[in-house]
């Protein structure tokens, strides 16, 4: 099972890639997602009080008060509905403590970083831009309940738990934030990757939508038809293109560009991606999507900035991450005061 801090580190994301995506990942909660993309009926969020002056944690320089970690809580959760589901879910009650301490420790790295950097006034007007960008969204979506959209952003949060000002000073942080990643994230390099691939589907149960039912037996003999011809003189994408069963690049060459750290791709492509030499066609590389037939291009150390656009987002994610949970270990000093969670039973 994985645990709450994967799900709050949701919320940093915020900071390091400028979305407002989280993702439940609980495992309860993984499996309730698969049967409803909104909350329970009679299940809404009901902002939490934000008048409390109690301590609930310090960190080097600074506290947190209860009513500081709500107004975090609030707006966040008027930021992404399904946070919202998850802090507003009675069976994930017992959890509470856990996430609030998580998020606790998150808000109070926030907070450090941004008086380090100082110069609240610089980022005022990436602030207000922000906001202007979410009025338009707010306005140009109808709400999940079929009403009319908000008028503007101050009927919008009405409610909400926080006010104007409140939501600017949480994205001058935010820009602040993303300018002390962008300072550590600098010149830094990552082992990049160029592959032509076609995938070969296995599909022994239910096929997915657009792909033919298909055995392994079936997808080995077609991902070694791919082979041969791609060895006799076969253009790849002609052939990615009559074969792959890959959507994101079938129409590209077979092209994929990532990085060659864990996680970028599935383990076995990846090792085949830092082994095969360049320009080989590989024999079929099973993994658990099939049978893949692959070309390594080019393996580089590059600049993050000057990786493709969705690996650069991906790699700084990560590489934020990690600067951040150093800080957290190295400098931050952090100790909450909130009740310990139970140890998970067995």
């Amino acid at each position: 099972m994985r645990r709450w801090n994967r799900m709050v580190a949701g919320v940093l994301a915020i900071f390091l890639i400028g979305s407002v995506v989280i993702t439940a990942c609980n495992a309860k909660n993984e499996e309730n997602e698969a049967k409803q993309e909104s909350p329970p009926q009679g299940q809404t969020f009901k902002p939490f009080s934000t008048t409390s002056k109690k301590v609930v944690a310090e960190y080097k320089g600074g506290k947190i008060t209860e009513g500081d970690l709500h107004l975090y809580m609030n707006i966040y959760s008027f930021l992404d509905p399904q946070f919202a589901m998850i802090v507003s879910d009675p069976s994930l009650k017992e959890k509470s403590n856990e996430m609030k301490t998580q998020l606790a420790q998150e808000l109070a790295g926030q907070l450090y970083i941004a008086d380090k950097l100082g110069g609240e006034e610089k980022y005022r007007k990436q602030a207000d831009q922000t906001m202007v960008e979410i009025e338009k969204q707010l306005k140009a979506a109808p709400p999940a309940d079929g009403g009319n959209p908000p008028k503007n952003l101050d009927e919008a949060i009405k409610g909400k738990g926080f006010t104007k000002d409140q939501l600017r000073n949480f994205f001058i942080r935010t820009s602040q934030l993303n300018s002390y990643f962008e300072q550590k994230l600098k010149d830094k390099q990552f082992d990049y990757v160029k592959v032509n691939h076609i995938l070969v589907a296995v599909n022994e149960g239910e096929a997915q939508p657009g792909q033919p039912k298909r055995t392994d037996a079936e997808a080995k003999k077609r991902a070694d038809e791919v082979k041969k011809k791609l060895e006799t003189g076969g253009d790849f994408a002609k052939l990615a293109k009559e074969y792959s069963d890959d959507p994101g690049s079938k129409d590209k060459g077979g092209l994929i560009e990532g990085s060659l750290e864990e996680g970028f791709f599935v383990p076995q492509f990846t090792n085949a991606a830092k082994t095969l030499p360049l320009g080989k066609i590989s024999d079929p590389v099973k993994t658990d999507y099939g049978y893949h037939v692959m070309k390594v291009i080019e393996r580089k150390k590059q600049a993050i900035d000057k990786a493709p656009e969705d690996v650069k987002q991906e790699l700084k994610n990560r590489r934020s991450t990690e600067i951040f949970e150093q800080l957290v270990k190295n400098e931050l000093q952090f100790k909450s005061f909130l009740p310990a969670p139970k140890p998970e039973k067995k």
